[in-house]
């Protein structure tokens, strides 16, 4: 009798209790499986978010840095015609921007020592254009023939770009020809995060001229 027992102890796992280990493990495993992934999609998603974020938060930076150094400084559109000579340019499709565009100049353009040749003034211009918020720039804050200006995207994914400027309350047109607002709103619409919008003062200074 002992014998017969001692047998059965050594026999080991049946068929059939191998089997049951095998799609315990196979179902243990499966779950571990859904779970890492759903934490790795989350840690992508989370990271796409935060990138996305930075991104507005650079652009939002620059916005910033030129709208509060505009200054009151007169230029021609590349028609060169006088008549068209003013501070702040905006309207809808300026610039080829599928909604509303605006261009002006700013103080502030780092030049070391004056090494580079160019100016500290920098004549600005931003227009959503393919769905980008873009930011163009000009080397020379005059018309020069044949100038094209340098185009850095700021954002994308972009639906709306709008304007509004204070003075004595919010106008969603400017026509003052030698006049800046006493501040600008700017406003678009990002697919992931919707409506942004910020408001900057405008420092008040004598119109320059050429």
């Amino acid at each position: 009798m002992q014998n017969r027992n001692a047998y059965r102890a050594t026999q080991g796992f049946t068929l059939l209790e191998v089997l049951i280990a095998i799609s315990i493990f196979a179902v243990m495993s499966m779950v571990s499986y859904q779970v890492l992934q759903g934490v790795i999609r989350s840690g992508e998603i989370s990271k796409r978010h935060s990138d996305e974020l930075l991104k507005i938060q650079r652009a939002m930076l620059i916005i910033e840095q030129d709208f509060t150094q505009i200054i009151a400084r007169a230029s021609r559109d590349e028609s060169g015609d006088s008549d068209q000579i003013r501070v702040l340019s905006v309207g809808k499709s300026l610039f080829e921007s599928e909604d509303e565009g605006i261009e002006f100049t700013r103080l502030g353009w780092a030049n070391p020592l004056g090494l580079l040749p160019r100016s500290n003034l920098l004549r600005v211009r931003y227009r959503l254009f393919d769905g980008q918020l873009q930011r163009l720039y000009f080397l020379y804050p005059d018309i020069v023939a044949g100038q094209v200006p340098e185009t850095q995207v700021l954002l994308e994914n972009i639906e709306k770009l709008s304007f509004r400027f204070w003075s004595d309350g919010w106008k969603t047109t400017w026509t003052e020809k030698s006049k800046l607002p006493s501040g600008i709103e700017t406003t678009f619409t990002s697919k992931q995060f919707g409506e942004i919008n910020r408001q900057f003062l405008v420092s008040e200074s004598e119109v320059l001229s050429k």
